[in-house]
């Protein structure tokens, strides 16, 4: 259901993970990454990123849990210089 969701707002499914949803349009690119019940959203267009979100939770009842700190065993930490991640 998620997928069609997904497909039907623009998103394509990555030929490199069938688990990551991209959407490109004009220099806007947005990322989502499906694993079981979680979605990680990366964008370079602040605007995407709420109009998605907010048709997900009309769709499907999300939660947003913020900043990304922690997925499958990594770190993530953000600082000026950009994202690092450590096991």
């Amino acid at each position: 259901r998620l997928s069609s969701f997904l497909l039907l707002h623009g998103y394509h499914h990555s030929q490199a993970d069938h688990s990551l949803f991209l959407k490109f349009t004009g220099t806007s690119i947005t990322a989502l990454l499906i694993y079981v019940d979680d979605i990680i959203l990366s964008r370079n267009d602040l605007s995407e990123i709420s109009h998605i979100t907010l048709l997900l939770d009309q769709a499907f009842k999300v939660k947003n849990l913020g900043n990304l700190k922690y997925f499958l065993g990594l770190e993530v930490a953000r600082s000026l210089d950009g994202i690092h991640l450590s096991q």
